[in-house]
């Protein structure tokens, strides 16, 4: 990570492993490097975000120095509540809309004046949608794509180059499961995060030939308010002119979800340990599927290579045989 010393030099050649989870790796995956990394996560008002800035500011080591940031700083409290005795320390907590060029460039401009450097970006900041597909406006997919994609590309496009000058660094996507299998009346959602597999997959050789690792975090459900937030955006689609065969399927496919939801969710705080682990590995996975409960036959059946690395190796070698 950091600026690209020897210490922590690795070769592009094993900058992606072949492991799929933290959570079967031995200690020696692990780095030593116990010097700090300057982290920017977004979306950090709620859920995943707000849970793993928190877990990295209170690291023991103190090997992180988190940038945790949302949209509107007056959804700052809860943060602050769980990091209080790191405020302006190893945690500082700045404004930023991804879906604003301008407020991207202005936030990642002042980490780098101030810290020369960012070592791991963690686009987090996303929202969901369920509904009946045709009926959904262009405003109402625009809600969706504008953060979980296009924000996404806007954080990506604006940290890349500095990390190339670094020659490290580490782009940790929170994507889904929804990203590598489909599901009814999740259509836009899911089409949001296939969109970010293949952004990281295509992007991950090129990065690599820099030491930039790429991870995508695969969570099944998890027990946020972000499914308050999908609801919110679906009530705003009028599903009245739908035929009732269309609805009941509707009803049936929430109800599903929602069972899924108390069946197999995951709390925040265990996608964030996870994603801390990630960080920590000397040779971390393109995909990391958090949750083995959830779906697991479907996601086999789709991957035959779960950790997504074969491809990432598979790409390089046949884009960039000479170098």
């Amino acid at each position: 990570m950091g600026s690209g010393s020897s210490k922590r030099a690795v070769s592009p050649k094993s900058a992606q492993s072949t492991t799929n989870s933290p959570q079967t790796v031995q200690a020696e995956e692990f780095t030593e490097d116990k010097s700090q990394r300057v982290v920017l996560v977004t979306g950090c008002s709620s859920g995943i975000g707000l849970a793993l800035a928190v877990l990295l500011s209170h690291d023991a080591d103190k090997r992180f120095k988190v940038y945790a940031t949302m949209r509107n700083l007056v959804k700052k409290d809860a943060l602050l509540e769980k990091c209080s005795g790191v405020v302006g320390d190893l945690l500082n907590i700045k404004e930023l809309d991804v879906c604003s060029d301008e407020s991207v460039k202005a936030v990642v401009a002042e980490i780098v004046e101030k810290e020369g450097r960012i070592d791991v970006l963690v686009n987090n900041a996303g929202i969901g949608l369920f509904c009946v597909p045709e009926c959904a406006t262009t405003d109402a997919i625009s809600k969706v794509f504008e953060p979980n994609v296009y924000g996404l590309m806007r954080m990506t496009n604006a940290v890349i180059p500095h990390m190339k000058k670094q020659r490290a660094g580490h782009v940790v996507n929170i994507g889904s499961v929804l990203g590598v299998v489909g599901t009814p009346f999740s259509e836009i959602y899911c089409a949001s995060k296939f969109a970010v597999e293949g952004y990281a997959e295509a992007m991950a050789p090129v990065l690599g030939k820099f030491n930039i690792k790429t991870t995508i975090i695969e969570p099944g459900p998890v027990a946020t308010n972000f499914a308050s937030n999908a609801k919110a955006i679906r009530d705003e689609v009028d599903i009245s002119g739908t035929d009732e065969q269309t609805q009941a399927l509707l009803k049936s496919a929430l109800t599903k979800m929602y069972h899924s939801l108390t069946n197999y969710g995951q709390t925040p705080e265990e996608i964030a340990e996870l994603t801390k682990k990630a960080l920590l590995l000397k040779r971390p996975p393109l995909r990391l599927q958090t949750n083995s409960k959830y779906r697991p036959d479907q996601v086999a059946a789709k991957l035959s290579d779960p950790s997504g690395n074969k491809i990432v190796e598979l790409s390089t070698s046949y884009f960039f045989p000479e170098q």
